[in-house]
């Protein structure tokens, strides 16, 4: 078997449009770990919003959740990576003086804003599926700050642009920056994270416990957050109805899109068939 570890992204990727696992593919994410092969979920979501399609996989490997921040295996935390309290406030900063509207989110699964800005109806929209309580402060620079896994900013994708080259000019290699789009609320999510965090790096923390080499992992996924996971891995998948910039990184796009069994063309033409 080439193939020793699946990292396998949730949404657009795994989950069809509806939020549902086919039943075509758990029957070959089974089939993969009968062979063998770990199958490690990636996702940015909380692992609350995790936990329920975890359950439904029903492999015993870890899952990589809040974009590689926090690593979960069988309900327990089995790595958290957080941003410093001083370093969040310089974010915070940092995002207010250059016109954006920071979010906060701690490892207590609720998130605090100070204002929403213009794509506020949609995200509020987008966060109520989501995990957590959305919480109004008069000031996120008063409140202490522990155990922060990120600070996002929504908008647009000419905001996305603006904010990672401006975060990294501040802040360079102390943090990592991504961004998501979801097409269904027409709202796109920047992240900052500790530089410690990314898919990427939780996949490779995971391989050195299991003595996986980076050669004998396929990683899959559709979205922006999911680049350098498919950048590291092996053989690194895009969904067929991936965003541009991962489509021209994949060594492969699946002729399937996520509302067709993706996941389960790439588990049997590489996987069973290898």
């Amino acid at each position: 078997m080439k193939y020793k570890l699946f990292a396998c992204d949730l949404d657009g990727t795994l989950l069809d449009d509806k939020k549902k696992i086919s039943k075509k593919n758990l029957q070959y994410i089974k089939k993969a770990n009968q062979a063998g092969v770990r199958v490690v979920i990636t996702t940015g979501r909380s692992y609350n919003k995790t936990m329920e399609f975890i359950k439904t996989v029903d492999v015993p490997d870890p899952a990589v959740t809040f974009t590689g921040a926090v690593i979960y295996q069988n309900g327990k935390v089995l790595r958290e990576t957080t941003l410093k309290p001083d370093l969040v406030y310089d974010i915070l900063i940092h995002l207010k003086n250059i016109g954006y509207n920071p979010i906060v989110y701690p490892a207590d699964n609720n998130k605090y804003y100070e204002s929403l800005g213009g794509k506020g109806t949609e995200y509020y929209r987008f966060s109520r599926g989501f995990d957590g309580s959305l919480i109004h402060v008069k000031n996120l620079t008063e409140k202490q700050w522990e155990r922060v896994i990120r600070v996002s900013v929504i908008g647009n994708v000419q905001d996305m642009l603006i904010l990672h080259r401006k975060v990294r000019e501040r802040f360079g290699d102390k943090v990592t920056t991504v961004d998501t789009y979801f097409k269904e609320w027409n709202v796109c999510i920047f992240e900052v994270l500790d530089h410690r965090c990314s898919k990427s790096k939780a996949l490779e923390f995971l391989c050195n416990i299991y003595e996986i080499g980076r050669e004998e992992v396929i990683a899959c996924g559709d979205n922006n957050n999911d680049i350098d996971m498919i950048r590291w891995a092996g053989f690194g998948v895009s969904m067929k109805n991936g965003m541009k910039d991962l489509l021209n990184e994949a060594d492969y796009v699946t002729e399937r899109d996520n509302n067709n069994n993706g996941i389960a063309e790439i588990i049997e033409k590489f996987m069973l068939n290898s």
